[in-house]
């Protein structure tokens, strides 16, 4: 059953992409949304890691060829349609032959294969390394064929595509850092790293909006951001009409407007979920220490998270992901997975030999990752080991994150389309130059990742031959799936709350006010 949906959704999405329909008219609306988030944006540069790629800001920010709609079903946006007939390794796509940017240069499909081809370059993001080859073959047509008809790979492809111009972008003094020329229905009017991002709505918007995605039309006449990275900050900025919504608050301050009157709580499963992943570098005691690593996934308390990290809204995980990702099987909730067992973590500590070595957990600064850093530390301090936990900002996070010598355990939260994509994230050995995104080099694994990879090896057998694995070595752990709080003040609540993109956050810009 699962390899038959999935066959049906590749040929309704993945090959088959069709340009959009016209709907009704749309009524643009003069509103200015004033919106709160925790994670910060140091840079508007569009070459990026997957660090905050599901930020909501981003939508405003750049177009990309598709995107995730409210239904989790990928829609053409730049690109009119995508073919493929190889089954999935190459692909024909069709841009629309009037997109231009905000200082009037004309997108052609030269400028999708630069940005594909640099994207390769740099090495920031690990579906680019599936580009085996990109090139134009019209003005607005391309090619692009993968190294492998991996699940998901054309999907992510289709997302992570910002379409910018070329010589705009070879123009500008600090590529994009601080000031952006794109192709958006909305420009940057104002921008502090960190701190804030302000965007006002075209007059010259190429494209008519009611033939966009309902997720990206440009309803609001603006959207200013304010990066609040402290629950109680988030709450007094919504308690003082200092912003408008509150999106992904965390649960500890969101809980407190629950029934409240002036307030409108909105609540939604999370896309992600919270993990550890443990470093497989040779550096690292805990690398070729199953039972070490094992130890440690049992002295966590998911209850004390739940309720400690998300006042009770959140749900224990099952997996490594999400229980939303695609290719997630329902049986995996009726095994046992790490319950919370002193006992079992003293004696598998004792059999792993451990003998006080520091434990570095790695987090960011963020207000939810440090306090799960803060959680993890003291189940394993509480387990008497000797650990210490390090939250350096987003910037020097993620220039570690991906290096298990920085750390034997890293916080994250990371999702992905499928589990084809997040395992390739994180435990695909060849996505880095030092293996996978932990420094471990486990080909055995991989070999068992790559056959889920194809749509002939999309299968129940396969996908919970990896899921096991991981879970029997405790490479990673899936402690808590925290739901998603956003807060509406009563007086600025829209007629319609539009959602869209991989966790499925509000996308304040397509409300209908």
């Amino acid at each position: 059953m699962m390899k038959r949906i999935l066959s049906l959704l590749l040929c309704a999405v993945m090959l088959c992409g069709v340009a959009a329909v016209a709907s009704a008219e749309v009524t643009l609306s003069d509103k200015v949304v004033t919106v709160a988030f925790g994670t910060a944006i140091d840079s508007l540069t569009p070459f990026r890691s997957n660090t905050a790629r599901n930020a909501p800001y981003f939508v405003q920010l750049y177009e990309t060829l598709a995107v995730l709609d409210s239904n989790v079903q990928l829609q053409p946006y730049v690109a009119k349609s995508w073919t493929s007939a190889d089954n999935g390794f190459t692909y024909d796509v069709e841009i629309w032959d009037n997109v231009s940017d905000s200082a009037g240069n004309k997108i052609t499909a030269a400028d999708i294969v630069w940005f594909i081809t640099e994207s390769k370059a740099r090495g920031l993001k690990p579906v680019f390394a599936m580009v085996d080859s990109v090139e134009a073959t019209g003005d607005y047509t391309f090619t692009v064929k993968l190294s492998a008809n991996k699940i998901g790979t054309f999907e992510t492809l289709l997302q992570d595509v910002y379409v910018v111009s070329q010589a705009a972008f070879e123009a500008s003094p600090d590529e994009f850092a601080t000031s952006v020329v794109s192709t958006s229905p909305y420009t940057v009017t104002s921008f502090v790293a960190s701190a804030s991002l302000n965007l006002e709505r075209r007059g010259d918007y190429w494209q008519d909006v009611s033939l966009l995605p309902e997720c990206v039309r440009p309803i609001a006449a603006g959207v200013n951001y304010k990066i609040i990275t402290e629950a109680s900050q988030m709450g007094t900025a919504l308690e003082t009409k200092a912003i408008d919504v509150a999106i992904d608050i965390p649960s500890t301050t969101g809980v407190q407007f629950v029934n409240q009157a002036g307030y409108q709580v909105n609540l939604t499963d999370g896309p992600q979920g919270w993990q550890i992943f443990f470093s497989g570098a040779d550096n690292s005691v805990v690398a070729n220490n199953k039972e070490l690593r094992q130890a440690i996934c049992y002295a966590i308390n998911n209850q004390a998270l739940i309720m400690g990290l998300s006042a009770g809204y959140a749900t224990p995980m099952y997996d490594v992901a999400s229980p939303l990702v695609m290719g997630f099987n329902p049986k995996w909730k009726d095994e046992e997975y790490y319950p919370y067992d002193m006992a079992k973590a003293q004696e598998l500590l004792k059999a792993s030999g451990y003998n006080g070595e520091k434990i570095r957990i790695l987090s960011s600064s963020s207000a939810n990752s440090s306090r799960n850093g803060q959680f993890v530390q003291n189940f394993l301090m509480a387990l008497g080991m000797n650990v210490s936990l390090e939250s350096p900002d987003m910037a020097l996070f993620t220039a570690q994150r991906l290096d298990g010598t920085k750390y034997d355990i890293v916080v994250l939260t990371v999702g992905g389309f499928s589990l084809a994509d997040q395992w390739s994230i994180r435990f695909d050995p060849a996505a880095y130059e030092t293996g996978d995104a932990t420094s471990r080099h486990d080909y055995e694994l991989a070999e068992m990742l790559y056959k889920t990879w194809t749509v002939d090896g999309w299968t129940e057998e396969n996908i919970d031959a990896v899921h096991q694995y991981i879970k029997e070595n405790a490479y990673a752990y899936g402690m808590v799936n925290p739901q998603v709080f956003t807060i509406w003040r009563a007086d600025a609540v829209p007629a319609t709350e539009v959602t869209g993109g991989l966790s499925n956050y509000v996308i304040p810009s397509a409300c209908i006010y």
